[in-house]
């Protein structure tokens, strides 16, 4: 599924994967099988997490990026909540992806993590779309673990995205973002795990309304080298 829609960011196209990988409430074998790129063999033994949920956690998963025990779920339904990769022309978008996608067993959490390899473009970007708003006012830190060691991911950034004034029987307005760096939060491309703590209240400060989210989740940056790799791993959010 191909939808247009301007970024603030960079003028693409989005391209609409039917994934819907980590929204059991187990382990389970999560389903990647629509993601771009091969599977590596899975090591079936799971890491114990750095925060590992425990019963009566309060803990929201988004749909993507993570596998294990949570208290509610935002699915991804490809309809009104999607993932997205980033392409340079919606009009050849197989073509034109920013990123391609595989899995990994080098993980936090879980049975796999997202591994990301970057394809000759002038950016790359890619996340969580709502369609429409979604209040996570209650919500106040996400966490989200890195790895790479590649030069492009020495500096990317993490993207929100909010809606300002939608009218009565009107299609819904582009989106506004703000923009987080990772490196604030701890992390480095040194080729380790690192899992970043980040209060929304940062976003806030920045102009994100949370009571009208229309992304909780998006990574991207420029410029980008050719065949560099990131994992992504252990996506959710908790309330104080």
């Amino acid at each position: 599924m191909l939808l247009k829609h301007q970024h603030l960011a960079w003028t693409a196209g989005l391209l609409a994967f039917s994934l819907v990988g980590g929204c059991a409430p187990d382990l389970g074998t999560p389903d990647y099988s629509s993601q771009v790129g091969l599977r590596e063999p899975i090591n079936p033994f799971p890491p114990i997490p750095p925060d590992p949920f425990q019963p009566g956690d309060e803990r929201l998963s988004v749909g993507y990026f993570y596998e294990t025990g949570r208290s509610e779920t935002i699915p991804i339904n490809t309809v009104t909540t999607n993932y997205f990769i980033f392409v340079v022309d919606e009009n050849r978008a197989a073509e034109t992806l920013t990123y391609s996608q595989s899995t990994s067993s080098d993980r936090i959490e879980g049975l796999e993590s997202v591994e990301i390899t970057l394809n000759d473009r002038t950016f790359w970007g890619g996340g969580i779309i709502w369609e429409e708003p979604i209040d996570l006012s209650e919500w106040t830190t996400m966490f989200v673990a890195f790895k790479s060691s590649d030069e492009s991911f020495e500096r990317f950034e993490i993207k929100l995205q909010y809606e300002v004034g939608r009218l009565p029987n009107e299609p819904p307005p582009e989106p506004l973002e703000v923009s987080l760096n990772p490196s604030t939060y701890g992390y480095t491309n040194d080729g380790e795990w690192h899992f970043l703590q980040i209060p929304l209240q940062d976003a806030i400060d920045l102009g994100w309304d949370p009571s009208n989210a229309r992304s909780p989740f998006i990574v991207g940056g420029s410029p980008n080298r050719v065949g560099d790799v990131m994992l992504i791993d252990n996506l959710y959010f908790t309330k104080d």
